[in-house]
């Protein structure tokens, strides 16, 4: 069900009255609406192009007779409303300071459809959480292995890129293999080197 409201702005004079044969000026944001205007529309796809002073009719803006949204395609604008007898009843050199330039975002299918989703307390908490730490903690994600220095505990599989050498010896820091001609010289040079002289 959806709920009936008004679709379009109400403009008041300076008594609190609906402004009747009032004017209503569109500009660029920070200027005089009436030196610098805006291309203003009487429709959100931009068709419809409204001559300014827009003019008002028991309150609202209107095309004719006809009552009417009003767009501009810009971010900001500067709007000045007069009355019949061209009395300001106010200047707003900027709608987005004021708040009557605020847009919204459409809705999105795929963020609605996830909204309608069963969350679990889980899934909630981790949405929750402050920053990756806790994020991990949460999901139970393990410590990668240090890019230099650490201690492994055990030997260590590895899926290919040859073997891994385990020493017995802790003096033994180095797992390097050299494999020679017999006549080679020594290339090892750190304590755990391998030298494998080829006949």
């Amino acid at each position: 069900m959806l709920r009936v409201s008004n679709p379009y702005p109400l403009f008041l004079d300076l008594r609190g009255a609906l402004l009747d044969s009032g004017y209503i000026y569109i500009g660029e944001a920070g200027a005089d609406p009436e030196v610098s205007p805006l291309t203003v529309y009487f429709d959100e796809a931009k068709t419809i192009v409204a001559t300014q002073p827009l003019r008002t009719r028991g309150g609202y803006v209107v095309n004719g007779s006809t009552p009417v949204a009003i767009w501009v395609d810009e971010e900001d604008y500067s709007q000045r409303v007069e009355d019949a007898d061209g009395n300001q009843v106010f200047f707003a050199p900027s709608a987005a300071a004021s708040g009557a330039g605020a847009s919204y975002q459409p809705l999105d299918s795929d963020l609605t459809a996830i909204a309608a989703l069963t969350t679990t307390a889980f899934g909630r908490a981790l949405l929750e959480t402050a920053n990756a730490a806790g994020l991990k903690a949460a999901a139970g994600i393990v410590d990668a292995l240090p890019l230099t220095g650490g201690t492994v505990s055990n030997n260590i599989n590895r899926s290919g890129a040859g073997p891994h050498i385990y020493h017995n010896d802790s003096a033994f820091t180095s797992g390097r293999l050299f494999p020679t001609d017999v006549g080679a010289a020594d290339p090892t040079s750190q304590p755990g080197d391998i030298w494998l002289k080829l006949t």
